[in-house]
């Protein structure tokens, strides 16, 4: 049954914007030095942001790309575009870098309680807010710049305006913007859309009219032809072209090819890992692992489980929505080779369910109807200590802590020759980026050791050349090493787990 709501409109507003002031609190707090360090697909982002701002082109010599060639075989670009007034305010920073998706995790926050709110009422709309903020997976994902972790605020955002277009076809303007939009979020709303739009417009088809939907079609449509022409073109290996001013990259393989069946697997193989995921609540990749927590916190699932029985159950309107992107998210997840980022659409689908059970939980043991919430405030003070441990001590290798102050350092040597690490992925990003080279100077110079295949490994670009499977060179005056690799060479400095060497 929906509860009665007894807050006045003042009092739910008070709590709503302290829950969001601290929800959004938490996700910057140090947010330049936790994670300490960047991770490749990080510096990737910034760099390209950066390029475009100051140059016109990014680093493959494209300008105003729908795409990024980026490794070879693609990166997605809203996250580039939305970052470039902050690095121009900032600089090119780790925090300016990361700004743009801790607003985003803000901007999740808000869609969550209002569709929460609109669909459940006042109380249930709170309790799921700060369920979210408390969650240690979207407080992971609002802390780094991946890319691809804007899709769900932007799936999540076209899907409040779906259900607030029930009270006026109005809204599907804003939603197609939204759904638009995450189409340049990450590649795999293509999964997701298509069922969800047929579904919403199946929903509404007694509220609209062929004049209602006129303007969302056709903005929808537009924001979404660059995109798709540029898959389409990249599938049959056409080459490079131009449309509406924008760039259509060529990439040197697609990226389908690499996260999806399209180039093998099984729908059963993806299963299994998909529930391997959803029991265990890890992927095995250090950019997604808490030692507390889970995802979701480990209890969670089970009233995931309980909110979508009496979601079943009670048939609430306008939850029909959330109900569908839950199960077109699941359905999608058997056709991506799955990781917690790739199958990123599912998991605010599934926050609601779990705040919806937790939720019926608390109401149901009336005077303790406090021990649910306190149990989740418990574990997010564990989580949190558990989070600054590993991310903000340089603990975490995947975001290479030292690497950019070595780099940066070894500038200010005046170096003729630099060899950086092979215990680095992708090395030459983060020269870019700490160095911020202009793109047409690496354009002019770059060696890749495979310039044709999915990744593309940089041997050498100007004076620094990079370490990997097929290429060493130890020749260079300076060398930025990991730890592990300095045996009886001379430090000048250590940075974090790396150090700058000098060629006796």
């Amino acid at each position: 049954m929906l509860k009665t709501d007894k807050l006045s409109k003042k009092q739910e507003l008070i709590i709503a914007l302290l829950l969001l002031t601290f929800g959004f609190f938490i996700r910057t707090v140090m947010l330049g030095r936790m994670p300490l360090g960047l991770n490749q697909d990080e510096a990737s982002a910034g760099y390209e942001a950066w390029a475009l701002l100051n140059y016109g082109i990014d680093r493959n010599g494209y300008s105003l790309p729908v795409l990024f060639v980026s490794w070879g075989s693609g990166q997605n670009v809203l996250y580039s575009y939305l970052a470039m007034p902050f690095i121009a305010l900032f600089g090119l920073s780790e925090f300016s870098l990361r700004l743009p998706m801790a607003i985003s995790g803000l901007a999740a926050l808000l869609f969550f309680w209002l569709s929460a709110k609109k669909i459940r009422g006042q109380k249930f709309g709170l309790f799921a807010l700060a369920f979210l903020a408390l969650c240690p997976w979207h407080i992971m994902a609002s802390r780094w710049a991946l890319e691809s972790n804007l899709l769900p605020t932007f799936l999540l955002g076209g899907i409040y305006f779906c259900i607030s277009a029930e009270d006026n076809p109005k809204y599907l303007i804003p939603a197609s913007l939204f759904f638009g939009l995450s189409l340049y979020a990450y590649g795999t709303a293509f999964f997701f859309l298509p069922p969800f739009l047929l579904f919403a417009i199946y929903t509404l088809r007694h509220k609209l009219t062929v004049k209602a939907l006129i303007l969302p079609a056709f903005l929808f449509f537009v924001l979404a032809m660059p995109i798709t022409i540029c898959q389409i073109q990249n599938v049959l290996a056409l080459p490079a072209g131009e449309f509406l001013g924008l760039s259509i990259p060529k990439l040197t393989a697609t990226r389908q090819g690499s996260t999806t069946i399209l180039n093998g697997g099984s729908l059963f193989s993806n299963l299994k890992n998909l529930l391997r995921i959803l029991i265990f609540q890890r992927d095995g990749l250090p950019f997604n692992y808490s030692r507390v927590g889970g995802l979701f916190y480990f209890f969670s699932l089970p009233f995931a489980v309980l909110g979508i029985i009496l979601s079943v159950k009670q048939k609430v309107k306008s939850e029909r929505y959330l109900f569908a992107a839950l199960i077109i998210s699941l359905v999608s997840s058997l056709f991506i080779i799955s990781n917690i980022n790739r199958i990123n659409m599912l998991w605010l689908p599934l926050c609601y369910f779990i705040a919806l059970g937790l939720f019926e939980l608390s109401v149901s043991m009336r005077r303790l109807y406090f021990i649910p919430a306190l149990c989740v405030v418990v574990s997010f003070m564990i989580f949190a200590y558990s989070y600054v441990n590993d991310f903000g001590t340089g603990k975490m290798g995947a975001y290479f802590p030292g690497l950019g102050e070595a780099i940066s350092y070894t500038e200010k040597q005046n170096p003729k020759s630099v060899y950086v690490s092979g215990k680095v992925n992708s090395p030459y990003i983060f020269v870019l980026f700490y160095g911020q080279i202009p793109p047409h100077e690496f354009i002019d110079d770059v060696r890749y050791v495979n310039p044709n295949d999915e990744f593309r490994w940089v041997r050498s670009f100007g004076k620094y050349s990079f370490g990997n499977a097929y290429y060493v060179n130890t020749d260079a005056d300076f060398l930025i090493l990991h730890r592990s690799e300095i045996g009886e060479r001379k430090v000048l400095e250590y940075f974090g787990q790396f150090a700058v060497c000098r060629q006796e």
